[in-house]
């Protein structure tokens, strides 16, 4: 079997099968743009319309200056192709939200200004429940999502950690998918309290996280389209040993 059709029978059998998951970087923005504005709409419906935050939308989609510069997406898609969930990710050599926004949460900003530590931020689920689309499957995509994570920073990205600001829930809710953090910053802005957590991808993490997803560690978590890594049926399967050890 030649390169390139491995490089095809690949990527195709694991959107089929990998709930799809589809990795979205500045190599391949264009290629996915409708999958990009449908995010935005997530978001919008998340961040604007139910939290209420204080974030920038028009037009039905919330998006800010970080977007689409450096940052990388991670986006779950349904049998429907309905985006359902999604998260933004940027390492910190380049502006980000603590730059911005969240400067006054970091004042020791520069000690995170190097390469292998990122930001991760606008993680958002659909909650827009029906007899078809239920809290559990909701739970099954946040799940997903942060496995997916794990995976790019594993085995596609040398990740030594990421940079979480959080309510102190949603700290609770990475604790629960197996995550454990270190406190960086606590600060209460506008009545809430504030954290800055930073997690070191582990790989008993992703272990556990595929187990609950009922995964069977034969397949890439993610799809991708046109990637910066060179990425085969080889070197997933030359990295099983790194997967698997306990």
């Amino acid at each position: 079997m030649s390169l390139f059709f491995i490089q095809i029978y690949t990527s195709v059998v694991c959107f089929k099968e990998i709930k799809m998951l589809v990795l979205i970087d500045p190599s391949n923005y264009e290629f996915h743009r409708r999958d990009l504005d449908n995010m935005y709409r997530l978001r919008h419906k998340v961040f604007f319309e139910k939290l209420k935050w204080d974030v920038k939308s028009s037009h039905g989609m919330e998006k800010d200056e970080y977007d689409e510069k450096h940052a990388t997406y991670i986006i779950y898609k349904d049998e429907q192709g309905i985006v359902r969930g999604c998260t933004r990710l940027i390492e910190m050599i380049n502006p980000c939200m603590f730059d911005g926004p969240f400067k006054f949460l970091l004042p020791d900003l520069e000690n995170f200004k190097h390469s292998g530590c990122w930001e991760q931020s606008r993680i958002a689920v659909d909650h827009s429940f029906d007899e078809n689309y239920t809290p559990q499957t909701a739970s099954h995509i946040t799940a997903s999502i942060y496995a997916a994570y794990l995976h790019f920073a594993l085995e596609l990205k040398a990740v030594k950690t990421c940079l979480l600001v959080s309510f102190p829930a949603a700290k609770k809710l990475y604790s629960r998918y197996g995550f454990s953090g270190k406190s960086v910053a606590e600060r209460v802005f506008k009545g809430n309290q504030l954290l800055v957590t930073s997690y070191v991808p582990l790989l008993q993490t992703y272990e556990k996280l595929l187990t609950q997803l009922n995964d069977d560690f034969t397949k890439p978590i993610l799809s991708y389209a046109k990637p910066i890594y060179a990425y085969t049926q080889e070197d997933y399967d030359n990295n099983k040993e790194r997967r698997t050890a306990g």
